[in-house]
């Protein structure tokens, strides 16, 4: 007998891990299904901070906070209502799930994940509605930031994930938080402050450590040590990748750390300062090195930073539509339909391609192999200048570049772009989100920030290429050789891609990337990914800050002068 016709409706559970009890909170989202019909299983996860979606009509705690609806949390909404089983849950320590934030610890918010897939096919009322191929459940995720990192990490532990949709997350944390042991000191007070409301204080306490080690890095001339380094690799999806674990240092080999087998559609913002592109492409390498079937779309945001970002979004803004091939797809039913896809069989009406970089809102760049400059596609330059290191570069920034004209700039743009922030909340034919922590956001980022990164960075332009005819872009990862040389033996410098305009006016940081160089000597590496429309006459340059306010506390404790010198290939590409 066929089973009968279900009703849809929304309840709460718990799922117990074996391993130490500790009870994850869920939100069960059931489907209205006909008579014998099943429905996959989808596991949506909330960023750092957040919580679980109460049901599939409420907003999250993450969208109340950070000011509207964002996509992967509207794709699991919409899910529900589309012929799938949701699992919205609260991350460990978050919400109302029990134990201590452990950062995506594999062993233990690793079991979390398999505990919840166990309890849906063991204990869930209607568990013999999901669909399965020869027992084994079809099961997708959602989920962005930290609840990308659980996808990525969840299938690394679990192998009944057939398709993930990580949004804006991490391939490494070392990169992520601390790139050439460089410590992100903004965005490690960020993440406390935003764990700790919805957390009740019980985060791990590395995180306050790393936070620690990097706040007095000026003074030790060091930056993490090597127990949280360790830690961090350890809750990385690359340790997987890479088939090891570290300890005490040294990297061991360990089989049951493989590379998973799941299909994946990854979203990334190139102006994401935490999780930026690079860690999306390298995900994507390594998942289609084993064989699975991956896409990579690179959105225009992701996290930020206040006051340094131009967004309308605190901590996180993401895409609402994704310009694509000529076509504007929503994001959140673009990541509904590749689920379709891989879990129902459904083919979309038109493919992904296997790159996409959103340059603006009605122009995307398509490649079919990953976009790292490698001298193939636009000019390997080379460059060579001197730069100030530490404090002492936000002081002759300041002096050198502020003006009275400058600052005047500064205080009016504010002014301006506050009184529109207002005027679009009360503007009936142009409506913001409604929200009134939208309204918020946009004030405190009505600094003009490209300005305010001028006065808070000060940095040397070194001329990289005159940029000759219109209808041309920067788009993917510049990939240096660059060498560092002065008095002091271990400087610190930041550097990252600026343009200048031919008619004028601020230095643009493009995406306001920038990454650390610790210590002196000749290394090949790679800079942050970028994409930037260019015009003629447009000259790109390879910015060089002695601080930055990104890193915030991370600098040379002893101001300097240092000479940089290298060559280095930039992805440029003809826009038509």
């Amino acid at each position: 007998m066929s089973a009968a016709a279900l009703s849809a409706r929304d309840y709460r559970a718990t799922a117990i891990n074996p391993d130490d009890g500790v009870e994850i909170a869920l939100t069960v989202m059931q489907p209205e299904l006909a008579a014998g019909e099943s429905a996959p299983l989808i596991l949506h996860g909330h960023g750092f901070g957040g919580a679980r979606l109460p049901n599939r009509y409420e907003r999250s705690v993450y969208e109340t906070l950070s000011g509207g609806i964002l996509p992967s949390t509207e794709a699991a909404r919409r899910a529900a209502d589309a012929g799938y089983f949701v699992i919205s849950f609260d991350q460990r320590g978050f919400g109302d799930s029990g134990g201590r934030v452990e950062i995506m610890d594999p062993a233990v918010e690793g079991a979390d994940i398999s505990a919840i897939l166990d309890w849906a096919m063991q204990e869930m009322p209607e568990r013999e509605r999901l669909a399965c191929d020869d027992g084994d459940p079809r099961v997708g995720g959602l989920g962005l930031s930290y609840g990308g990192g659980f996808q990525l990490i969840g299938a690394c532990v679990d192998p009944r994930f057939d398709a993930i949709v990580p949004t804006a997350t991490w391939h490494d944390l070392r990169y992520s938080l601390a790139p050439d042991n460089v410590v992100k000191t903004a965005w490690g007070a960020a993440l406390v402050a935003l764990g700790v409301p919805t957390s009740g204080v019980r985060l791990d306490p590395m995180l306050y450590r790393a936070l620690l080690e990097g706040l007095i890095s000026p003074l030790t001339g060091r930056g993490l040590s090597q127990a949280i380094t360790d830690r961090l690799y350890n809750s990385s999806p690359v340790s997987f990748y890479d088939g090891e674990v570290a300890r005490d240092g040294e990297r061991v080999a360990d089989p049951t750390r493989r590379t998973p087998a799941v299909d994946a559609l990854l979203l990334q913002g190139v102006g994401d300062t935490l999780f930026n592109l690079n860690e999306a492409l390298h995900n994507a390498e390594a998942l289609r090195a084993a064989g699975n079937d991956v896409q990579v779309i690179a959105m225009q945001y992701g996290h930020s930073l206040p006051f340094l970002q131009d967004i309308d979004r605190i901590a996180y803004q993401t895409d609402a539509a994704l310009h694509i091939d000529g076509e504007t797809y929503e994001t959140a039913a673009l990541e509904l339909a590749w689920l379709d896809w891989k879990l129902k069989g459904r083919t979309p009406e038109r493919s992904i391609p296997r790159h996409t970089i959103i340059l603006d809102d009605e122009t995307s760049l398509m490649f079919d192999e990953l976009p790292i400059g490698t001298g193939d596609h636009g000019p390997t330059v080379e460059f060579a200048g001197e730069a100030t290191t530490g404090g002492l570069d936000l002081l002759l920034g300041i002096l050198r570049r502020q003006s009275v004209s400058r600052l005047w700039s500064l205080v009016t743009g504010t002014a301006a772009n506050a009184l529109h922030a207002i005027k679009r909340v009360f503007d009936s034919d142009k409506p913001a989100s409604g929200d009134d922590t939208a309204l918020i956001a946009r004030l405190v980022n009505a600094l003009p920030s490209d300005h305010l990164d001028e006065l808070a960075s000060g940095g040397t332009f070194l001329p990289l290429t005159v940029i000759e005819r219109d209808d041309q872009a920067i788009a993917g990862v510049p990939h240096a050789d660059i060498e560092v040389s002065g008095d002091d033996a271990t400087p610190i410098a930041f550097v990252g891609i600026g343009v200048r305009r031919s008619a004028g006016g601020a230095t643009i940081l493009l995406n306001k990337q920038v990454r650390p160089i610790r210590g002196a000597g000749r290394r090949s590496l790679e800079l942050n990914g970028v994409s930037h429309r260019l015009h003629a006459g447009d000259e790109l340059g390879l910015m060089v800050y002695g601080y930055h306010p990104q890193y915030l506390a991370s600098f040379s404790a002893i101001p300097g002068r240092i000479a940089v010198r290298g060559r280095i290939a930039l992805p440029i590409y003809d826009v038509s």
